[in-house]
């Protein structure tokens, strides 16, 4: 898939959001009006008391539709990394080198460590400085991550953190292909592990670990 299919798919994809979106908010004030209007109707057609035993009655009050809740209106923005189209690619090709066997969360996981790490200012602050950092990635050092290109689970994987917002990385700065009978690895030893997320295990730095 070339780059430019790729921020295709996205304009297609948010476009279909954004029409989604506008058709429920005017259903739900349709749905709001007619209830009034309803609700009146049926007021307006019961047995009316004598005048003298009413009461002025004021303006029915306008009933618009909901506004949506600040937690609500979060959970739609995406999550802006900051990165360039090269940047982007690059962290894409990792995810393919690093998770190919994963689902698009577990990619997702490789991107968002890339990202946590450029930000932690422990590490490189570029994305092509995480990546070639010595030691870093054992698929950048062994030469999988030249002979690999992101495929559509990928381009999914950075779609579900940019544009959905999604991030449940806990801030992990580092992940490992889990051991297998609680062996002995130095990230288990040196680290402190977060949580395990399909074949790999995820580790921030034990006094890193505020809550």
């Amino acid at each position: 898939m070339t780059r430019r299919e790729y921020r295709r798919r996205r304009r297609r994809r948010a476009r279909r959001r954004y029409l989604i979106k506008r058709i429920a908010i005017s259903s739900a004030f349709l749905l709001a009006t007619g209830s009034v209007f309803f609700s009146v109707y049926a007021v307006t057609n019961q047995e009316r008391p004598a005048l003298e035993e009413t009461e002025a009655v004021g303006e029915m009050p306008t009933i618009a539709p909901e506004a949506p809740t600040e937690a609500h209106s979060e959970a739609q923005e995406g999550k802006d990394l900051g990165w360039t189209a090269a940047e982007e690619y690059k962290a894409a090709r990792m995810a393919m080198a690093e998770a190919e066997g994963e689902d698009t969360e577990g990619k997702a996981l490789v991107i968002l460590v890339i990202y946590n790490r450029q930000h932690s200012g422990k590490f490189p602050d570029t994305v092509g400085g995480v990546i070639s950092q010595e030691n870093a990635f054992t698929s950048y050092h062994n030469g999988r991550y030249d002979r690999v290109k992101p495929d559509a689970d990928c381009w999914a994987a950075l779609d579900l953190i940019q544009i959905q917002g999604w991030d449940e990385s806990q801030g992990a700065l580092y992940f490992e292909r889990t051991p297998e009978d609680e062996e002995s690895t130095w990230h288990s030893r040196n680290l402190e592990r977060l949580f395990i997320h399909g074949n790999h295990t995820f580790y921030t730095e034990k006094e890193a670990k505020a809550n």
